[in-house]
């Protein structure tokens, strides 16, 4: 990968945004297969980067490429089998993928430790082979992991509720973390004495299990890596590399839960505030190299139209969120929130931000709607219903990506994608999707 520029401080967010499309484009340390695959490589890349600058149309209209249960299932591997034993054979299947299908860019999948998550006893999820039947995707499990009365502790020590309070009630494997010292306040304190918990057999074993555990999550880890450098060589970009998440919503996801977070809206709005403001300061922005794509994937859960009031969105969501998004741009990075549900009634809010600095990758937005709003302004991606990919026919599925191509197409600025990733699809209709999005798009 190569250097940022010595002067990089310096630049401007667009500067600093053209050095990281530049060296995303080219291709950076990547080892490309041919050289067929190099220039596929090119063309893709170049397509994306032109819809999400917005400056001129790219050839076509880039269609994404979204995994999911359906990539493994095609292949006859159950979900279990990503979480425990079968890494290979599902790696293999993510590749076959690729050959069969061609989208613009790799596709998102998940290949965890089933047994590393059981080793902590993780309660805020299912899985299959765990909790649910083996070819079920994963669930979440929502809990308050941070009770009413604690957000003084979480505001005055984060690491401290994190270490002794957050990660034994969501591992039960490590409820010896509870007896730890506070490294705050007793480590000024009492100095060297703060590690003889060490010695308590229950902390002892809470540390074995972490060891143990993260040691587990190493076999899926590697073939994950290994398989993602192998579709990238065959000319396939990553079209996201880092990660992030609304203030709110790890508030509202993570510590309190959602019935816990909006009764405190009512209850304690302030703290929910300072709590944002709290994740805010504590959130760096994505430390992404040169050569990877500047993208950064943010699954939003509870700023939609449906879960808070215009209102409260405006006080207690947009503000952290909009925050957390400008230090990513000033970095030259270019936020992609997921705006799962639909963000019908936040669409003006979302013009604050810089022109072509965020990419919008919507679920049930009305695309039309969104369209009138941000083109021109933001790149739009979506959002093909998952739904008529479940359960459409192929026509139906092609008629929807030609009224998406041509209105959301206009002008530039667009990436056709299914609303979510590809759950339960059919071959026929997601061959639809992106068949006809190649042979369609065309700008002409």
């Amino acid at each position: 990968m190569a250097a940022k520029p010595e002067n990089w401080k310096s630049l401007t967010a667009e500067e600093k945004r053209k050095i990281r499309l530049d060296a995303w484009v080219r291709g950076d340390g990547i080892q490309f297969e041919s050289p067929e695959a190099r220039a596929k490589y090119t063309e893709r890349t170049t397509r994306f980067r032109d819809a999400l600058e917005m400056k001129k149309l790219p050839d076509r209209v880039p269609i994404a490429g979204l995994g999911g249960a359906f990539v493994y299932r095609r292949a006859g591997i159950p979900q279990k089998a990503t979480m425990y034993d079968r890494w290979e054979e599902a790696s293999r299947a993510v590749i076959k993928f690729h050959e069969d299908f061609e989208p613009d860019s790799t596709a998102a999948t998940f290949m965890m430790s089933g047994a590393s998550m059981e080793v902590l006893g993780q309660t805020n999820m299912k899985w299959a082979g765990y909790g649910l039947p083996d070819d079920v995707q994963y669930q979440y499990v929502e809990q308050e992991y941070m009770k009413a009365d604690e957000y003084d502790h979480f505001l005055l020590d984060p690491s401290d509720f994190v270490l002794r309070r957050f990660l034994p009630r969501m591992f039960s494997s490590l409820k010896g973390l509870e007896k730890m010292a506070n490294f705050g306040s007793q480590g000024i304190q009492i100095g060297a004495r703060v590690i003889y918990p060490f010695l308590d057999p229950e902390v002892q074993e809470a540390l074995s299990l972490m060891k143990k555990a993260a040691e587990l999550t190493l076999p899926p880890a590697k073939i994950s890596m290994e398989m993602s450098n192998k579709i990238l060589g065959m000319g396939f970009p990553r079209l996201f590399m880092g990660f992030g998440a609304a203030p709110f919503d790890v508030v509202g996801d993570t510590l309190r839960g959602t019935r816990g977070i909006m009764m405190d809206l009512y209850r304690c709005p302030d703290k929910v505030l300072r709590a944002c403001e709290k994740v805010l300061d504590l959130t760096p922005v994505p430390d992404i190299p040169l050569g990877e794509p500047p993208l950064i994937m943010m699954p939003l859960h509870k700023g939609d139209d449906t879960h808070i009031s215009r209102k409260q969105f405006e006080k207690f969501y947009w503000p952290t969120f909009k925050q957390l998004m400008l230090n990513m741009i000033d970095e030259g990075l270019i936020p992609s929130p997921f705006a799962e549900g639909t963000y019908n009634q936040r669409l003006d809010y979302l013009t604050e931000l810089p022109k072509a600095s965020v990419l919008w990758f919507f679920d049930r937005t009305d695309m039309h709607r969104a369209k009138d709003v941000l083109g021109g302004h933001s790149p739009l991606m979506g959002n093909v219903p998952i739904t008529l990919i479940a359960t459409g026919a192929p026509e139906q599925v092609r008629a929807c990506c030609k009224d998406l191509i041509d209105y959301c197409g206009k002008g530039g600025g667009y990436i056709l994608c299914s609303g979510t990733q590809l759950d339960d699809a059919k071959e026929e209709t997601v061959r639809a999707m992106i068949d006809f999005t190649k042979e369609y798009g065309i700008y002409r």
